[in-house]
């Protein structure tokens, strides 16, 4: 006769819903790849974050969420290659604060921003565009003030999402600063 506690029954209980969860996350592969940035748009709006600070945090939650969602992908014995690169392919935009910045796009690699200012203030356009070209890190910027995007290429190899957030913001700041290098 065996007898079980019910902190094993628990986590046994636990075991099971994770794996059921990691299944239905393989299963619904769409839903799973925008969870983080609804998670980070959440919690940013429920923390009334903006600008900046919004954007770091963002970043930095999507990025815890996308680990958990692959854990529990891993659990199910199903991880395979193209599960172990997390994406997020967004076509949801998800507010920052209230329009600071607003992340519209990413996925390793590539970031895309709408940032209102761009439209009214040239002279920041051209700051923002030429300290992103400085950086090692970015491969190409592409910006559109009439739409107020800029869609940034970067190298994602041994970059997280919180140093890629950590710069730009970095970036951001000088720009607004207008700071740039000779």
């Amino acid at each position: 006769m065996t007898v079980t506690s019910s902190g094993q029954k628990q986590s046994a209980g636990l075991t099971a819903s994770s794996s059921q969860l990691g299944h239905w996350l393989e299963e619904y592969s769409e839903i799973a790849a925008i969870l983080p940035v609804i998670t980070g748009l959440l919690v940013t709006t429920q923390l009334r974050l903006r600008g900046a600070s919004a954007l770091a945090v963002n970043l930095a939650i999507a990025a815890v969420a996308r680990q958990v969602i692959l854990q529990l992908k891993q659990q199910t014995g199903a991880a395979t290659q193209s599960v172990s690169e997390p994406t997020t392919n967004d076509t949801n935009h998800h507010q920052t604060g209230d329009g600071d910045y607003t992340i519209v796009h990413s996925v390793p690699g590539r970031i895309r921003l709408q940032i209102p200012r761009l439209l009214s203030d040239a002279a920041f356009a051209q700051r923002l565009e030429k300290l992103l070209l400085d950086q090692d890190i970015v491969v190409g910027v592409r910006l559109n003030r009439a739409a107020r995007s800029l869609a940034i290429r970067y190298d994602a190899a041994n970059l997280t999402e919180l140093e890629l957030g950590i710069r730009l913001l970095q970036v951001l700041e000088q720009a607004e600063q207008g700071e740039v290098s000779p």
